[in-house]
């Protein structure tokens, strides 16, 4: 079979959406603000077609995005997006060569890290994708969630209209980001991707609903969220699905979820992609009535070692020797000494025995600060070389709050 990858051509464009909405098994859609959108996010230059015969078989793409990093720092990074083969050419080694082809890219711009959303969780692990920040979806009952604890509320929740939610929104995010490992930053296009709402992204539910948090003059938090209509025997249950719920203040946590909590007719709230570390649950005076359902979210890929690891803080000072093994990305391979603390880190290559030896995908999965290395060592991924080290290594790489991803791209 002879294929080719490259970047597609403008007037190939069209049978490039088809494949990749085919891949992820609809139909593309015309409508017009659906492809302006589109257009707007999708980096030509960064995608890849694969062709065989002049058919594209597999697609892919990337958002260039700034990603908050452990210790605040905002770094360029490769968000993999559009990755689809096409069902009659499965196991035929394309998603492989795509891989391959765009993490050289990804090392080549000078980003230390990609990271996407998995469609599926058994795929990245083989070309050293970590699972690296994890989310709940919840439910609870209304008649169950009842607030017995919460900081001290002075502010007043408010509805707004979607002009004045554009307005007030970001700069919110913007705070909400700076503090959490995890989120990229939201440009123009990302905002207008956030307030199309037609139907086929409704899930069931009405058109959003947007209600602000403000105190002392100033919006410290909002929530987007919609009505699931359902009826019982002449009774009203319904649902309010809350979908984007951001703050930069404990009060304004405690307030948005005491409104939503609170919502006439309703009998359940639903939400998804919430934290792990999301303290609602502590809120609640019959916790087991909120139903987690943990997943993974956002998987990362460490291109440069040095650089990723350099990037981001420690919450303590310490040293330690990394062996990375990656046969996927062989120039990831090597042995490094991290010197890393609360102040700055500085990781270069050694010839130094090392204290762990661990897989790229190891590396990604511990790196957001979401999960610590000692269970993926039992899990035999990771091996322990001096004794201590894997606390150590548990230690430094720990971060609060945990990471965080509340955008799909």
């Amino acid at each position: 079979m002879d294929l080719e990858i490259r970047v597609p051509l403008e007037d190939e464009m069209p049978a490039f959406r088809t494949a990749l909405a085919r891949g992820f098994t609809r139909h593309p859609r015309d409508e017009p603000q659906e492809l302006d959108l589109f257009n707007r996010r999708f980096e030509r230059d960064r995608a890849l077609a694969v062709f065989d015969n002049g058919n594209i078989v597999g697609t892919t793409d990337i958002f260039s995005f700034n990603v908050t990093i452990p210790g605040g720092a905002s770094v360029p990074a490769a968000g993999v997006t559009m990755v689809t083969v096409a069902a009659t050419h499965r196991r035929q080694g394309i998603l492989r060569k795509i891989m391959s082809k765009q993490l050289a890219d990804v090392r080549d711009r000078g980003e230390p890290f990609a990271f996407l959303w998995a469609s599926e969780s058994a795929i990245y692990g083989r070309f050293g994708y970590g699972m690296a920040i994890q989310h709940d979806r919840w439910s609870i009952e209304r008649k169950h969630a009842v607030i017995a604890y919460s900081p001290s509320v002075s502010g007043k929740v408010r509805w707004v209209s979607e002009p004045e939610a554009r307005k007030l929104f970001p700069p919110v995010w913007e705070r909400a980001r700076a503090a959490r490992p995890g989120m990229p930053a939201r440009e123009q296009m990302g905002w207008d991707n956030f307030f199309y709402d037609p139907e086929h992204r409704r899930f069931g539910g009405t058109a959003n609903f947007f209600a602000v948090y403000e105190e002392s003059g100033r919006t410290d938090g909002y929530v987007a969220y919609r009505i699931k209509h359902n009826w019982v025997d002449g009774t009203d249950a319904h649902s309010v699905m809350a979908g984007e719920l951001i703050t930069a203040s404990d009060a304004a946590y405690a307030a948005l979820w005491k409104f939503c909590l609170n919502i006439d007719l309703t009998a359940t709230l639903e939400t998804w992609g919430r934290p792990v570390d999301d303290p609602l649950l502590w809120m609640l005076e019959d916790p087991r009535r909120l139903r987690r359902t943990p997943y993974d979210a956002i998987w990362v890929r460490i291109v440069d070692v040095p650089a990723a690891l350099s990037k981001r803080l420690y919450p303590v000072s310490g040293r330690i020797i990394l062996e990375v093994r990656d046969d996927f990305c062989p120039w990831v391979s090597g042995r490094y000494t991290l010197d890393g603390g609360p102040e700055g880190a500085e990781c270069k290559a050694t010839r130094s025995k090392p204290d762990i030896v661990l897989g790229a995908a190891e590396l990604g999965a511990i790196y957001m600060g979401g999960h610590k290395l000692s269970p993926l060592a039992r899990a035999g991924r990771a091996e322990e070389k001096t004794p201590g080290a894997l606390a150590r290594a548990n230690t430094m790489f720990a971060w609060d709050p945990a990471p965080w991803c509340p955008q799909g791209f």
